[in-house]
């Protein structure tokens, strides 16, 4: 007997609902799963994923297996553009020239919209240690005690006293008075024009007192100043009592700056500038550049009241020297200048009718010179300041500034060097010397 079991009418129409709506539900459940995917995609699209922001990457060669040569640097670090360019930003162009890197593209670089230290780091490409951590730095009045990057290191010698320490004694330069130690004007700049005219010999030198401390400097731009302040800065001097016994009194020192500069590129250059009392420049074993209220290495004993033969203080003296130097009398100091455009000399302008042109000299590009910077003072007031012209194309004897002569990225800045004379008590009356500079100009560095 056949058993037949079988639905009634209202179980399979509720079965037949059960089984649509799983249906239904099913394919819902597969468009919400589509959709929240796609979805999920879209976000990590539009808010996760960006862009990788815009940096500078170092380029690092793939190593081999064979040792390569040492990366040989012939330009370190040099700043250039056009003279019309003053007001622009700077272009900071990096160069490294080697076997395997022939050139990393200049590239504008606008330093206030916050290059990452990262960033910086990359633009070291094996360079040389020249530069050291001293980029920026040792460009107020002197220089700075830290030795470290691309700098001159300067000494004072004071003429007036001989020997070292407690054991100093007074020289035959000076006159003691009291505790006070009076240069004699004449001696003086006879022992500066000997050391001039004896190829800078330190030994002209050695036999007065020479400060224990080095400064050392990229820069020269110093406004007036009184003259204990160099005293002080190589701490030599007592700001408290500039006048004491065994400190180095205010008058009758000098401060030779040496070292070696790496040439920026091919061409002919000449530096300008003045010094108070006087600046004299030795740029590869010749003196390219004297100036200020005197011409030192012209120094004549002769003359019935002693001293040196030019002086430039004096408009007659200045109006001889330069009719002497047009004619061709004075080779020493052939091809120069003076340059009364410049504005800002304040009592060096009105005292020496501007700042001074000196011989024109060659280099080649990567290439290194000895340099050597001398500055000195009789007592009273002083002061400097060194520039440098590419005269390649040419020299612009009219021109309203020049290039600061600098071995690194340093831009001396006038208020700054007035602040830290306040502070020391260093301030000399009311005068003001502010000469405008272009800050764009080629970076001399000092190496080893």
């Amino acid at each position: 007997m056949a058993l037949h079991i079988q639905m009634n009418e209202s179980a399979e129409r509720e079965w037949r609902r059960k089984e649509w709506r799983n249906k239904i539900t099913s394919a819902l459940t597969c468009l919400l799963v589509v959709a929240s995917g796609l979805g999920v995609l879209f976000l990590s699209a539009v808010f996760i994923v960006k862009d990788a922001p815009v940096a500078m990457i170092g380029y690092i060669e793939p190593q081999e297996e064979h040792v390569s040569p040492p990366i040989t640097p012939t330009q370190v670090f040099t700043s250039r553009s056009s003279p019309t360019a003053a007001v622009a930003p700077p272009i900071w162009m990096v160069t490294v020239a080697t076997n395997r890197i022939n050139e990393l593209a200049a590239m504008d670089i606008d330093i206030t919209e916050g290059l990452s230290l990262e960033a910086s780091f990359n633009l070291d490409l094996g360079l040389s240690a020249d530069l050291g951590g001293g980029w920026g730095e040792a460009g107020k009045g002197l220089g700075e005690q830290q030795s470290g990057g691309s700098v001159l290191e300067g000494t004072l010698y004071d003429l007036k006293q001989t020997g070292k320490g407690r054991s100093r004694k007074v020289s035959p330069l000076a006159v003691k008075e009291g505790d006070s130690l009076k240069i004699n004007r004449n001696e003086y700049y006879e022992a500066l024009s000997h050391f001039l005219n004896k190829g800078w010999s330190t030994s002209q030198l050695s036999k007065y007192y020479e400060s224990p401390t080095k400064l050392y400097a990229s820069c020269f731009y110093m406004p007036v100043a009184r003259a204990r302040y160099a005293p002080i800065a190589f701490q030599v001097g007592d700001a408290a009592k500039p006048e004491s016994r065994w400190g180095v009194q205010p008058a009758g020192w000098c401060v030779v700056y040496r070292g070696k500069v790496r040439a920026p590129k091919t061409g002919k250059f000449r530096f300008i500038g003045t010094g108070d009392d006087y600046i004299g420049v030795r740029f590869n074993r010749q003196m390219v550049l004297e100036g200020g209220y005197r011409m030192v290495s012209a120094y004549d004993p002769k003359l019935p009241n002693g001293g040196p033969k030019v002086m430039l203080s004096q408009k007659d003296g200045r109006d001889a020297f330069f009719k002497d130097v047009r004619a061709g009398r004075d080779n020493e100091h052939k091809g120069y200048e003076l340059i009364n455009t410049v504005e800002g000399t304040g009592i060096w302008g009105q005292e020496l009718g501007g700042l001074l042109a000196g011989k024109e000299f060659s280099v080649k590009e990567g290439e290194t010179y000895p340099i050597e910077i001398l500055i000195a003072e009789e007592g009273g007031a002083f002061g400097f300041a060194l520039f440098i012209e590419d005269t390649t194309d040419g020299k612009n004897s009219k021109a309203k500034k020049y290039d600061i002569f600098r071995t690194n990225f340093v831009a001396p800045s006038a208020a700054e060097v007035q602040k830290m004379l306040e502070e020391t008590g260093s301030v000399h009356g009311h005068h003001r010397i502010d000469i405008p500079y272009n800050e764009d100009s080629f970076i001399w560095t000092a190496v080893p």
